[in-house]
């Protein structure tokens, strides 16, 4: 693999004996998330086997967020009328996923936050793959997936150390300006970057997603997929600084004024864009939970 994180897994890690497996949808859709001539009825099917991922892909094409006039009944007609089959496919991979952990027990990790964060910047992250050119083919919808998942290492930790992560999320709620990195070091000697990582390859994701995870916070990637990462750190900060108290502006985000095909007044735009569907992606995320 490329550049890969020269870190030894972390004894924390190498504990959890009873890591969730994928689950058997997830395993199915992450056979054919990859595959360009993969038909809409096949995706449906899988879908359909799972009935939790079937209401939740419905309640999403029905949402407010889309504005259907008429009611979608059918996971296919979902598909086809409503969310499309490339958004469906990294979508719903990701909720079967997530389905894998428990994380209740973990009564600081706010899901709809979680939720929210990750949906944002998917979809932020597609809006700014969409709109720039880079020398070679980007695909956006392998950006909407690595922004997805690129924080499931919460939950994996929030499954596993419940009580020492609420620790740490508690701590950052009594001082908001420390990093919960740190902080996670601190409580459960590692952190959600590491436990992602280690996950993504675990379960053998696409290798986009978890380099995107291990090189998160970090500058000095110049591998195969260096512009995603560049956009899911862009949109993931921009995202965390950005609140009713404190207007962020992506234009300030440095790493994405360097992608080519980018400059501040497309920023701006995309900003724009994006802000007309926050609060509906807000509400979108509550039914996630």
């Amino acid at each position: 693999m490329d550049q890969h994180c020269a870190v030894a897994v972390p004894t924390e890690l190498m504990s959890i004996k009873q890591l969730p497996p994928l689950s058997p949808t997830a395993s199915r859709l992450l056979r054919v998330v990859g595959d360009p001539d993969v038909e809409v009825d096949e995706i449906a099917s899988i879908i359909e086997q799972d009935p939790g991922l079937t209401a939740r892909i419905l309640g999403l094409a029905n949402s407010a967020y889309f504005g259907q006039a008429r009611p979608i009944h059918r996971v296919q007609e979902a598909i086809i009328r409503v969310l499309g089959l490339n958004l469906v496919k990294s979508l719903s991979m990701g909720i079967a996923m997530a389905g894998s952990f428990d994380t209740q027990a973990c009564l600081r990790l706010d899901m709809g936050e979680y939720w929210y964060q990750s949906l944002g910047s998917a979809v932020l992250g597609r809006l700014i793959a969409q709109r720039i050119q880079s020398g070679g083919i980007l695909d956006s919808d392998a950006v909407y997936l690595c922004g997805l998942l690129h924080q499931i290492g919460l939950l994996l930790l929030a499954h596993a150390f419940p009580a020492a992560l609420s620790d740490a999320l508690e701590a950052r709620e009594q001082e908001p300006d420390k990093d919960l990195v740190q902080l996670e070091q601190q409580f459960l000697d590692t952190d959600h970057i590491l436990s992602g990582e280690w996950l993504a390859r675990r379960w053998h994701l696409p290798e986009v997603v978890g380099d995107t995870i291990a090189f998160q916070r970090r500058d000095d990637y110049q591998g195969a997929h260096a512009t995603e990462l560049c956009i899911v750190q862009g949109v993931d900060r921009w995202l965390q600084e950005n609140s009713p108290d404190q207007a962020a502006h992506l234009a300030d985000v440095v790493c994405l004024k360097r992608l080519p095909g980018l400059d501040e007044q497309s920023l701006a735009d995309i900003e724009k864009q994006y802000s007309k569907q926050a609060e509906e992606l807000r509400t979108l995320s509550r039914t996630l939970l």
